[in-house]
């Protein structure tokens, strides 16, 4: 009795390609992200905008910088329903990791260092971080909720693509500042100073990650052979109903 052994169509072979590719991405970019926080909130020299949330939370409630990241993105993922945002794995994925890198970075991380690292580690975290959002957000495996609300805001939902530039980067920049606010009213003048919470980097990351996201957005697509995001099939002529319509218009064509 001959045995039949099922072989995977070539369509299906590139879709499973695709989405181990998606996957990837998702955890690069979201493991980038932590790496980039980590690096940033170490150097002292100035946070990002939503990170200094993050240490006002963490110092009003004696948390750990990654359970307040956590906490803080998870009440922010309760606008996805008035904002009609679709979650995704993203969604959930990139509240964790980035969590669980900044804080194991941190915890490696010796207390103390020259000026020199601290400038170093402030000069990989900022663009590691931006490029990482743009690399997870490319996946095409949901956002997470600070830049599913960026989207939204921005009139592109949950395709970075479809977002014009300037108003993705000034959407970025109002809630910047508001995370700025919020986080300094927690930690206190005093507190957030020697934080780095309020520190020229600072300014610069709040003035600059939404235009250097798109940057690496635009440069990390055109990059040969990163295609995560699933492509549209295009019709296959001859066969279904596009072969039905093409008979039925040739009979048309000789009555």
């Amino acid at each position: 009795m001959a045995t039949h052994v099922s072989r995977a169509t070539p369509a299906a072979a590139i879709g499973d390609q695709r989405l181990i590719a998606r996957l990837g991405a998702l955890a690069v970019g979201t493991a980038a992200m932590g790496g980039g926080i980590g690096l940033l909130v170490w150097s002292r020299l100035g946070m990002l905008p939503m990170d200094v949330l993050h240490a006002g939370v963490s110092h009003a409630l004696g948390w750990t910088f990654g359970e307040s990241l956590i906490a803080c993105q998870f009440l922010l993922a309760t606008t996805f329903i008035p904002l009609r945002i679709r979650p995704g794995l993203a969604t959930a994925t990139g509240l964790v990791i980035p969590a669980a890198v900044a804080d194991l970075l941190l915890a490696v991380l010796p207390a103390a260092a020259g000026l020199p690292f601290r400038v170093a580690a402030f000069l990989i975290g900022a663009p590691l971080f931006c490029c990482g959002i743009a690399v997870y957000l490319l996946a095409g495996l949901g956002s997470l909720p600070r830049d599913g609300i960026m989207l939204a805001l921005a009139g592109a939902r949950d395709d970075l693509g479809r977002a014009r530039s300037r108003r993705t980067a000034l959407v970025r920049i109002g809630l910047d500042a508001a995370f700025v606010a919020a986080g300094t009213a927690l930690l206190g003048p005093a507190n957030a100073l020697h934080a780095g919470a309020l520190a020229p980097g600072t300014v610069l990351l709040a003035l600059g990650s939404g235009p250097l996201i798109v940057v690496f957005r635009r440069l990390i697509a055109h990059v040969p052979g990163f295609s995560p995001q699933p492509t549209r099939a295009a019709p296959r002529h001859g066969t279904g109903r596009h072969r039905r319509t093409q008979r039925a218009n040739a009979h048309g064509d000789r009555a």
